[in-house]
């Protein structure tokens, strides 16, 4: 949270500040915009995942927190209005270590042998996203929001089942860029995604429900052409 916070107070600052320093005696005058974010773009990224995860069947239940380190790509365009309103669509890809070992526990509350544990495991995340900034200039607050992928490998150690899947859900977002030069733009987001629940038969076992969410902290840096 603490890169987030750290962009917030950016694009704080930068908008309170004073647009122009006028000459003595000369009234304010608001300063042009000169950089324009229209254009597409191309960038890597990195950052921090963190997940909530979900198993429950017939009273027995399981919470894994899988957590770790995130890496990929990103593309996207953005248009730029005569209002400093931009809009844009953006679609990622990101390799995940996040993963998690937790044990299982019945209704009762008691723990299931040691043996037997959950592992939920995040191998890739993946969005596409819609944009909606507004442009100070070379910075540009925005909040972002679309589809979002997981591909998770998940099992029951002990009793031979797997459960891998591929999870579609959505994704909400803000975030901050900032172009340093006219072609060199750093990044700085927070997102959160429902990837939802999925249902899976088990062999002489009720059907077993495992669900995820994640929150994640990014940084980029992109080529704007």
């Amino acid at each position: 949270m603490r890169i987030f916070a750290i962009s917030v107070g950016l694009v704080l600052a930068a908008s309170s500040a004073p647009a122009h320093a006028a000459s003595p005696g000369m009234p304010m005058e608001e300063k042009p915009v000169d950089f324009n974010w229209t254009g597409g773009y191309v960038g890597a990224q990195a950052g921090y995942t963190g997940g909530d995860g979900s198993f429950t069947g017939d009273g027995d239940h399981a919470t894994p927190k899988p957590d770790g380190l995130i890496g990929g790509l990103y593309v996207g365009a953005n248009y730029q209005f005569d209002n400093r309103i931009v809009l844009g669509v953006d679609a990622d890809i990101a390799w995940s270590g996040a993963d998690d070992r937790v044990l299982v526990y019945n209704a009762a509350g008691e723990p299931w042998p040691a043996d037997f544990p959950v592992v939920q495991r995040i191998n890739r995340t993946g969005a596409v996203r819609a944009r909606l900034g507004y442009a100070m200039d070379r910075w540009l607050p925005y909040i972002a929001g679309g589809v979002a992928f997981a591909d998770v490998n998940q099992r029951l150690v002990g009793a031979d089942d797997d459960f891998n899947t591929t999870y579609t859900g959505w994704t909400l977002g803000v975030g901050t860029e900032y172009a340093f030069t006219d072609n060199f733009i750093l990044r700085a987001e927070y997102r959160y995604a429902d990837f939802g629940t999925r249902t899976f038969e088990v062999q002489d076992s009720p059907p077993l429900h495992i669900g995820l969410k994640t929150s994640d902290i990014r940084v980029g840096a992109a080529y704007r052409f």
